[in-house]
């Protein structure tokens, strides 16, 4: 079997059996800092095009119409695209605005051309705006933003065929079967075969929109870290109560995460110190910062008890 003939997963099976997701997916708006906007593109000599204080899908969806119709129209979906991907985080936003007013005029037809070209080959627009030789066609905009640009160039029709394409889709692939797949960067042709593949799996599920799939495989990815080794860890050999074959559960994971930071702590320079480094790190962000306290009180063993003096002495 290979990524092109993957069968639908079954966790986005039943995600989408428990909820309209259509009409959850074209209800998204997003809050944004509206005022940050107005005043760089001002300073830019850019146009406020900004559609509010909230961007929603149907917003980009009208802009992505008339993305195909003249560079500045592209423009406007560009910084409405990327006012929707980073909410009110304005990072590199300044960075992004700065690149395309320096060459407006070259990157504006390219943005149009790109919109016109993605809702019939996703792998030709994903190329114009990330060539194979070579780096992004617009700083601090890559994939993980432009292929949302690309989507909504497609004007919300429901068989567009350019996706969105993330850290977290590209997770939720990964374990799906497509074990090659890089975690923030791809090929033209890994683009249009996913792109192909989100299709496929449209028709499979009966879903109403390929979009609603993609917006099923963000909800439904995997944790950073999730393949690591230990996360696969098969416990056949622990039979007791509670104990299945599979990944390492939350609970288990703070668990493992407190024992290393309790070497870590007592032997730091330790082989277990550097592996806490690195590993503590992972686990944390698996559990998005939710490591909880040792699951050990006071009274236990003196290497416990001094870790948590030590790391916790309120608790």
């Amino acid at each position: 079997m290979t990524h092109t003939t993957l069968p639908v997963p079954a966790d986005l099976t039943a995600w989408l059996a428990e909820a309209d997701r259509t009409a959850q997916l074209l209800a998204d708006k997003v809050y944004i800092d509206r005022h940050w906007w107005t005043a760089e593109l001002v300073e830019r000599n850019f146009p406020d095009v900004i559609c509010g204080d909230w961007v929603g899908r149907e917003d980009l969806f009208r802009l992505g119409a008339a993305a195909v119709n003249s560079p500045d129209d592209a423009i406007a979906l560009l910084w409405n695209t990327i006012a929707f991907c980073v909410g009110r985080k304005t990072t590199d936003t300044k960075k992004r605005i700065t690149a395309v007013s320096v060459d407006r005029q070259r990157l504006g037809a390219l943005l149009q051309t790109a919109a016109i070209c993605g809702r019939e080959d996703p792998a030709a627009a994903y190329e114009m705006l990330r060539p194979s030789q070579g780096g992004n066609k617009i700083d601090r905009f890559g994939p993980a933003g432009f292929t949302w640009y690309l989507y909504f160039a497609g004007a919300g029709e429901v068989t567009h065929p350019s996706q969105p394409l993330e850290a977290p889709i590209a997770r939720a692939l990964k374990r799906a079967g497509w074990h090659d797949l890089h975690a923030t960067t791809w090929t033209p042709q890994e683009y249009a075969d996913y792109c192909a593949l989100v299709g496929r799996w449209r028709d499979e599920t009966d879903a109403d929109r390929n979009d609603v799939i993609v917006r099923g495989l963000v909800s439904t990815a995997p944790p950073t870290g999730w393949d690591h080794p230990w996360q696969n860890f098969e416990r056949d050999s622990w039979p007791r109560d509670g104990w299945v074959p599979g990944p390492l559960n939350s609970a288990e994971l703070r668990r493992i995460f407190h024992w290393l930071g309790m070497f870590a702590t007592l032997y730091p320079m330790s082989p277990v110190a550097q592996d806490f480094s690195r590993l503590g790190r992972k686990i944390s962000t698996s559990l998005h910062g939710d490591v909880g306290a040792p699951p050990y009180p006071r009274g236990d063993d003196e290497g416990p008890a001094r870790y948590r003096d030590q790391c916790y002495p309120d608790y």
